[in-house]
């Protein structure tokens, strides 16, 4: 799958995640985006569950980038818990894990349940058999201690179909490229 060249940035003013800086990295998109370990860290000691399972995200993902957006920031924020963990920052670790990251969870679930996704009320995307389809996809890095986004729009793909370019997670797929640019924009101003 080739990448089509359209890529934008955002930066964010000022470290939202751990005051360590030290998440914010990409996820593994193995499976379309997301964290998809149960438990992260190789530590005993930085094991912590996911609360989002991978059925969960991808029914997230089915629903458009309004739900989809807020999962890939609840993900982001539990690679910044395993990734303050493995830098010896384990109680803050845990207090954002315990606080910050289940508000992130509990908000991605609450507008997911707000707008109906999974309960077959919402449009269906056409089973394509031709790749005209875009997924917008994003990464993210911490650079002097401001959270950048990176998105980008890989296709063109077939409808339904998931995958992004290495250290990319999947967010949303669109019909065209032009809808893919600007919605993808949308969701890198709102962050």
């Amino acid at each position: 799958m080739q990448a089509h060249p359209t890529t934008f940035a955002v930066t964010l003013l000022g470290c939202l995640m751990l005051s360590a800086c030290g998440g914010g990295g990409s996820a593994d998109s193995g499976s379309g985006g997301g964290s998809t370990s149960a438990s992260g860290g190789t530590s005993s000691t930085c094991q912590y569950n996911n609360l989002i399972s991978d059925t969960e995200r991808k029914q997230a993902s089915a629903c458009g980038i309004q739900v989809s957006g807020n999962y890939a920031q609840a993900d982001s924020g539990y690679d910044s818990v395993i990734a303050a963990c493995k830098q010896g920052e384990k109680a803050k670790a845990d207090t954002y894990y315990s606080g910050t990251y289940q508000k992130m969870v509990d908000y991605a679930r609450s507008v997911s349940k707000e707008l109906g996704c999974g309960q077959n009320n919402g449009t269906t995307l056409p089973n394509n058999t031709v790749a005209s389809n875009y997924n917008f996809c994003v990464k993210s890095t911490t650079v002097n201690g401001k959270l950048s986004y990176e998105g980008a729009c890989y296709g063109p793909v077939k409808s339904g179909e998931g995958g992004c370019g290495s250290g990319y997670n999947y967010v949303s797929q669109y019909a065209s490229l032009s809808t893919c640019t600007s919605g993808g924009k949308s969701w890198l101003e709102s962050r």
